[in-house]
């Protein structure tokens, strides 16, 4: 299951909002993998302290803004 942790919309799906929580659909893996390195998605499925699963974001170079530009 893929979680989003990054808003956005989907160009292959009629360009649908995703908000952050809300479940991606693994229809198409090499999508979901190439989100995932964008910073959109996770897969990585980390425990709470109640033993609740919780889904951590990647963290992002220092520096480099939303678009990936770090000279912006």
């Amino acid at each position: 299951m893929a979680k989003v942790i990054q808003a956005f919309r989907e160009r292959y799906h009629n360009f649908k909002l995703y908000n952050i929580g809300d479940e991606y659909p693994e229809d198409d893996q090499e999508r979901v993998r190439y989100l995932e390195q964008q910073g959109f998605l996770t897969t990585e499925i980390v425990l709470d302290e109640f033993g609740r699963p919780e889904y951590k974001p990647k963290r992002r170079k220092k520096g480099v803004s939303d678009d990936g530009d770090s000279d912006a």
